[in-house]
Formats: C-alpha cells, structure tokens, sequence
C-alpha cells in the first residue's frame, strides 16, 4: 500500500514550526497533553495506513492543516487570496488551514448537499475570515462568480465526491437533498463497478473537466489548482475497490493533462501520487 507521506520529512518540517502559528488555543491545550512517543506513533499510522476514527486527533489536525498551509504559502504567496473549494462537505480543513496562514483572506465554496452545508456553515461562522456558501454545482460557478476573480482552485479530497456525484445523476440518484453518508455505499458500489469494468473513463471524463474548466474560467491567470486525496479505512470497509481509492489521483491525471489552458507543476514535499498542482495559463 503506498504511504501517504515521509514521516521523517513530516517530523522535521513539525519541529520547525511555531505550533502556536498553526493550532488554535484549545488545539495547542489537546497537543500538550501528548507525549513525543504518543505524536510520532500516530504520524506514523497517519502516514501508512488508510486513516480510521482513531487517528482523528489533534495530531492529524496538524499534519493537515500544516500540509494546507505549505500548500497554500507556494499557490498564493501574496496573501490575501480569495479561494474557492470544489465539494467540501461539513469540513473546515481548508477555511482553518487559510485562518494559521491568512486570516484577512477569503473562502468560498460550491457545495451541493444541503445537509452537509448546514454543518459546514455553523463550523466555519466560528472563524475570522470572510466566507460565502455557495449552495449550488460547482458546474455553475459562472453563475456567481466574475472571470477571473479566484486565486486558487481546491479539491480537498472530493475528486471522489465529485466524480461518484455524477455517477449519481447519470442514474438517477439525487445528491443534494438525500443525506450524503446513507448513499455513501450506493455511490461506493456504482463508482467500483465502472473502475472493474474499465469503463470509468468513459462515463467520467468529459463531465469531470467540464467542471474543471468552468472553475478555470473564474480562476486568475496563473493561479493555482491544488487537488488532494488520501484513503478512509470507513470507505473500504463498505467495499471501494482498493486500487480504485489508492489510485485516484493517478486515474485522473492523464484526463487533466488533456486541457490545454493548464500545466501542471510538481511542488517540494507533496507526493504527486496524492497531491495534484495545475497552473492556469
């Protein structure tokens, strides 16, 4: 199974920060608490194993937040960034990783499933920095967003998400009323079958960079896409295809590479095997 990162790189870039920088106060109490024996035995699950309910602590906290913070010190080193994140549920990984790098940037998101947004609403009104929910496909971003006014494009792990979304509307299944987690094994069995089938490609690709260039088209010029992926043992366990979730990001590289308005670039310390980085140009 491929690691999801070094450990020894991720050691070294911790204990090169100021942890005060990157977790917030009650964080920073949780993180005290800890043991160095404790901290390094769980970034070493964190950073081999498809991640299960036992790693979601603090020190998952900061290994992802301070991936997000690099990842976004190298896309928009200017700072004041206004980012939009494709599909991204109930979770903050993004908004409180733009919080420790930037707190006078902005963070926008299309998100379609209404209760997923709900959570994500009342999470992210507990930050600083401005936000706006856009409870909408991210097919029509055009709708709400000026021509280039976005300084960086995020998948944070949704590239499934959206990918098993439209397998969903191609059969029928509505994603945005019914609750996300009790389709999860339909949307598990439908993605699979087509991975298995060698049909994924078929089915995938055009709707896939349809939305891809509709969020290019309010991206700046030379502003960045930054995609993420990495494996949840719950996934698994309700019957993803192993290589299908491991390889995620290497499926859809190729169908990327395609678009000619971008080019993709290889960033110090993100594994390109779960890390993708486009430029728009």
């Amino acid at each position: 199974m491929k690691h999801l990162d070094d450990i020894e790189n991720v050691k070294k870039r911790i204990e090169s920060i100021d942890l005060n920088s990157i977790l917030f106060p009650s964080e920073i109490n949780e993180w005290s608490e800890l043991t160095k024996e404790i901290v390094d035995k769980k970034l070493q699950r964190i950073c081999s194993l498809p991640l299960c309910d036992e790693d979601f602590t603090v020190v998952y906290t900061l290994y992802s937040r301070l991936k997000w913070f690099d990842a976004l010190k190298a896309c928009t080193p200017n700072k004041n960034a206004t980012v939009l994140e494709v599909g991204s549920g109930s979770s903050t990984v993004i908004p409180n990783a733009m919080t420790a790098y930037d707190v006078n940037s902005k963070y926008i998101t299309a998100n379609m499933n209404k209760k997923l947004t709900e959570g994500l609403e009342k999470n992210i009104s507990k930050l600083p920095i401005k936000f706006d929910i856009i409870e909408d496909d991210a097919n029509n971003i055009k709708n709400y967003l000026a021509s280039n006014s976005i300084d960086l494009v995020v998948f944070e792990h949704s590239v499934n998400d959206v990918l098993q979304a439209i397998l969903c509307e191609q059969n029928g299944i509505d994603t945005t009323h019914n609750d996300w987690f009790e389709l999860l094994p339909k949307m598990i069995e439908l993605i699979s079958k087509e991975y298995v089938e060698q049909t994924l490609e078929k089915k995938l690709k055009l709707a896939f960079l349809s939305l891809v260039n509709n969020c290019l088209c309010v991206l700046k010029p030379d502003g960045y896409i930054a995609i993420s992926h990495y494996m949840f043992q719950y996934d698994l366990n309700l019957g993803y295809n192993p290589e299908l979730w491991q390889d995620m990001l290497p499926i859809i590289r190729p169908w990327l590479n395609e678009l000619s308005n971008v080019k993709e670039v290889f960033i110090d310390g993100f594994d390109p095997h779960w890390w993708l980085f486009y430029q728009k140009l």
